[in-house]
């Protein structure tokens, strides 16, 4: 499998969608901070609100936390690139016939499988890792991280990274399934894109009907009950409060899928025909 990989690393380097998606990651968080300083010196300059007023309410909402709480949400912009950059790119290995002459070559499905696994999580997570870094480097010297003691803001920074890590493994497993499973350029970018926009709004428009009917029975929807909604419990992840068993469950669920679409992934390859 180290063979594999070589080769399939040597080709991730020389892609330039790649490299143009890389640098989208690094440059999101830096147009964040223009934006928003401009903002601030837009106000001030037609005179409608005092500047430092402003920066002080941008500081209170907490521009940091908010955007490193955005990282467990699967249909995150972040992740939908990686997802777009992996199936583009690795589903070219079916299109071009590079599986078919690699398993000619006696190169077994499990090592194929498994291979391509690791490039694809390796390529979502050098996404967030990039957005990660420039985020601490342009977003958080500016804004701060709500004053938090500096236990509490290291908590935040690494839970958020965790519960990226295991939303970027989802999306990538799911990527891996289709690939192996439709073994279709277009359906290995377009099942998963599905996947991970609409399936998350399909559990939030659920939560948002059982809230309606609680409301009319003179009751509220507890946050313990939503806790347990997949996809949904990422959006109640706040960087800045850290809930230990909120982290547990969203982690709990992303193992859960991601599971399940390997298995699925690795036992349709197997019994594919790929004559």
């Amino acid at each position: 499998m180290i063979n594999i990989l070589r080769v399939e690393f040597f080709r991730l380097i020389k892609s330039k969608l790649f490299w143009i998606m890389l640098a989208i990651c690094f440059a999101a968080p830096i147009l964040l901070s223009l934006a928003l300083v401009g903002l601030v010196s837009l106000i001030d300059a037609i005179g409608g609100t005092d500047s430092n007023n402003i920066s002080y309410l941008l500081h209170t909402i907490g521009v940091t936390p908010l955007t490193l709480s955005e990282l467990p949400n699967v249909s995150g912009n972040i992740f939908l690139l990686s997802l777009i950059s992996s199936s583009v790119i690795l589903s070219k290995e079916f299109t071009d016939g590079t599986m078919r002459n690699a398993i000619l070559a006696n190169k077994s499905r499990k090592q194929l499988f498994f291979a391509y696994l690791i490039v694809a999580i390796f390529i979502g997570i050098a996404y967030l890792l990039t957005y990660f870094i420039s985020t601490l480097i342009f977003v958080l010297p500016i804004f701060g991280f709500n004053d938090l003691p500096a236990g509490d803001a290291a908590t935040g920074f690494l839970c958020s990274l965790a519960l990226g890590i295991c939303a970027v493994v989802f999306v990538q497993t799911c990527v891996i399934m289709f690939l192996f499973s439709v073994r279709k350029q277009w359906a290995t970018v377009l099942f998963p894109i599905l996947i991970t926009r609409f399936v998350p709004a399909l559990f939030s428009i659920i939560v948002s009907i059982i809230t309606v009917g609680e409301a009319f029975q003179g009751n509220t929807l507890s946050e313990a009950f939503i806790s347990w909604m997949p996809f949904v419990n990422a959006s109640l992840f706040n960087a800045a409060a850290v809930n230990g068993a909120l982290v547990g469950k969203i982690l709990l669920y992303y193992a859960i899928f991601s599971g399940v679409f390997i298995v699925s992934g690795y036992f349709t390859f197997e019994k594919a025909d790929l004559k």
